[in-house]
């Protein structure tokens, strides 16, 4: 009796590295027996300490870290050693503390990054701590051709099938995912009046009343007052898949964290009827939502981009900002949630106000918008 075998497929990357995410999660949850605990950590833009799946495997007691890298131009991504070393110490911090500690990698197979891998195994063991593995590209498509679940998952479901995809990136500050907004922190100083100035009334120049005239910071301007409480960020908003996005819109939704919004159209009143074909991006105040609309409706083909940039003034004592986003097309749409640390930083100022007893000597701090009038050149 002849045997029959099943022809094997040219397994190919995936387009974007929250599918190789998912794939590593569908992947090693099949191959530890634990598809039902294994999960992927946390959400984008926090901390990870190096794992970005974990679980821990059928038969074992402690947990598995697997560390999904190729995030930056993934498919020709290449391991080094500074990012292997990197990824060790920030592991050593996932708690509980890891058993085993996995990088997957799309990158092919590279002799020299394996041995080294083998030797940070050893030394990380010999000092009381986790085991450490290697696995590329070839590694992980031999054990996708051997887990049928994943097999049919990922090659018949997903690979060789026309697809809607998209990546959807942000960048604020260094092109991480923090924005520093600049406030001024006012101290206002209650000193009591010594006898020469009795008759010398100083008052405090009332700060709030020109706030709500400050206008937002737009691409042209507009305004002769810079507020540099406002944070910006971009956008970038890819087809990823083999399917042309046609009918398609991006919504931005900010939380209860943020004060004001602002697109990046102008502000100019000049220019702002000439310009408003143009328009792509439109701020929802009442919403607290953000809308890219593409020009003439384009629809995005295979392998295009569209980025934009958008702002916001974060409420005065938040740490982060969360922002859900939508995008709707055609047959397709998805979603997700970005979230930026905020790192404030404050121009400091001193105000001196009178009083008549020593009981109301005090000191106050206010923290409000940092706005400066442009001079005029």
């Amino acid at each position: 009796m002849l045997a029959t075998t099943r022809m094997k497929k040219s397994i190919r990357q995936p387009e974007n590295w929250q599918d190789f995410e998912s794939l590593c999660k569908k992947l090693f949850g099949e191959l530890w027996n634990c598809s039902l605990k294994i999960k992927k950590n946390g959400r984008l833009g926090q901390p990870q300490a190096g794992v970005d799946v974990y679980a821990i495997p059928e038969g074992q007691s402690k947990y598995w870290g697997i560390q999904c890298k190729g995030k930056d131009n993934y498919k020709k991504s290449k391991l080094t050693k500074k990012e292997i070393d990197k990824e060790i110490e920030n592991a050593k911090s996932f708690k509980p503390e890891l058993e085993t500690f996995i990088f997957c990698t799309t990158a092919v197979k590279d002799s020299k990054i394996e041995e080294y891998i083998r030797i940070k195994d050893i030394e990380n063991r010999e000092n009381g701590g986790f085991e450490i593995l290697l696995y590329s590209w070839e590694d992980i498509a031999d054990f996708i051709d051997e887990n049928r679940n994943t097999y049919n998952w990922y090659v018949d479901n997903i690979q060789f099938k026309d697809q809607f995809d998209t990546q959807i990136d942000f960048f604020g500050v260094d092109n991480e995912l923090i924005v520093k907004p600049k406030f001024e922190k006012i101290t206002t100083k209650y000193r009591i009046k010594k006898p020469i100035d009795n008759q010398i009334e100083k008052s405090i120049f009332p700060h709030h009343a020109f706030l709500s005239q400050v206008e937002p910071i737009g691409i042209f301007g507009g305004s002769n007052k810079i507020n540099h409480s406002w944070c910006s960020f971009e956008t970038l908003i890819h087809n990823s898949g083999s399917t042309v996005l046609e009918d398609w819109k991006f919504y931005l939704y900010f939380d209860e964290n943020v004060r004001k919004i602002d697109d990046d159209f102008t502000n100019d009143i000049f220019m702002y009827e000439k310009l408003s074909k143009y328009r792509t991006t439109f701020a929802y105040d009442e919403d607290n939502m953000i809308l890219y609309s593409p020009l003439d409706d384009k629809p995005l083909i295979q392998k295009d981009s569209r980025q934009f940039k958008s702002y916001f003034i974060p409420k005065i004592g938040s740490k982060e900002v969360s922002i859900r986003w939508e995008l709707l097309a055609r047959d397709y749409n998805r979603e997700g949630t970005i979230t930026f640390q905020i790192e404030p930083e404050y121009e400091n100022s001193t105000k001196t106000a009178w009083v008549d007893s020593k009981e109301d000597e005090k000191e106050e701090i206010e923290i409000i918008e940092f706005v400066e009038t442009k001079k005029s050149s």
